[in-house]
């Protein structure tokens, strides 16, 4: 079954960002995830009454099915660790370099959502400030634009039209019968009473997915940014003023160089900064830097 389609460089960027894609995340319940498993078929008896039959040859074991679909401790639906299809595709039997082909589509993805932080850092920044003013829901209509743009039609298995270019088709037919059955239970476990709160609730699990994406993707593209700035705030102590500037100067050094800045690029950043402070917090982001450059 196929979804309806909804919705690295110096270090320097906005110390927000991540505290604005973490408050994103959804309130609901926590769920335990576990990777995927191996789940062998019951086997029926024979009735009662039923006597071997001599004459009757060896019997063919029934193939091992293989499931994503598994309980947590408390019982509840099992999520797997990361996007359904990265879970599923380590089930199927793929030789060694049908598997490197499929991963690296799998690694391109993280990639992609790396760099759309980079060129929708706007979107972010405004993200962040929707939610400094307490503004939840119009950051979350930013992130679901956001997402629009990025997928339109925001699918359920974005991974799957990339993967059908790498497996044939056993292994795509296998895939699609290891995502229905997963999301099925998924969209169960939520109780679901008609097949318009079905929709609603796949919806809403594929929005918590790309949650997720976005803020893996930002652990590998803007964290050492935030956790840099943050250091330069802390040793200069800059006015409001001061650290808008820094800010929309950081912003628009990533914008440029697309988390591949030049030594030069790092270089002309670090001086625009200098030059947006005061001659005593020159003083203190020049300490700074010799600090980290020369330990004591």
């Amino acid at each position: 079954m196929t979804s309806p389609r909804l919705p690295r460089l110096s270090p320097l960027a906005s110390a927000s960002v991540l505290l604005a894609i973490g408050a994103l995340a959804t309130h609901a319940q926590p769920e335990t995830r576990v990777q995927p498993e191996t789940r062998a078929p019951t086997d029926v008896p024979a009735p009662a009454q039923e006597l071997p039959d001599p004459l009757r040859g060896p019997s063919v074991e029934t193939r091992e099915l293989k499931t994503l679909v598994h309980q947590g401790m408390t019982r509840g639906f099992a999520r797997v660790e990361g996007r359904p299809e990265a879970a599923a595709l380590e089930l199927l039997e793929l030789d060694a370099e049908t598997a490197a082909r499929a991963r690296a589509v799998v690694d391109a993805r993280a990639t992609e959502l790396a760099m759309l932080l980079v060129e929708e850092i706007d979107s972010v920044r405004e993200i962040t400030d929707r939610m400094t003013a307490g503004d939840g829901e119009g950051a979350r209509r930013t992130l679901l634009a956001l997402w629009e743009r990025f997928e339109p039609g925001m699918p359920r298995s974005p991974m799957l039209d990339g993967l059908s270019a790498v497996l044939d088709d056993d292994a795509m037919a296998e895939m699609n019968r290891l995502l229905d059955e997963y999301w099925d239970a998924w969209i169960e476990s939520h109780a679901p009473a008609t097949d318009a709160q079905r929709a609603q609730i796949q919806n809403r699990l594929a929005f918590e997915l790309f949650q997720q994406e976005v803020r893996e993707a930002y652990d590998i593209s803007l964290r050492r940014y935030r956790q840099a700035l943050d250091a330069i705030y802390n040793a200069t102590d800059p006015t409001p003023e001061q650290r808008s500037a820094i800010r929309d100067l950081v912003i628009q050094h990533i914008k440029d160089t697309r988390l591949s800045a030049t030594p030069e690029q790092r270089r002309a950043a670090t001086r625009r900064i200098y030059d947006l402070l005061d001659s005593e917090r020159q003083a203190k982001l020049f300490d700074y830097i010799l600090q980290v450059a020369l330990p004591g």
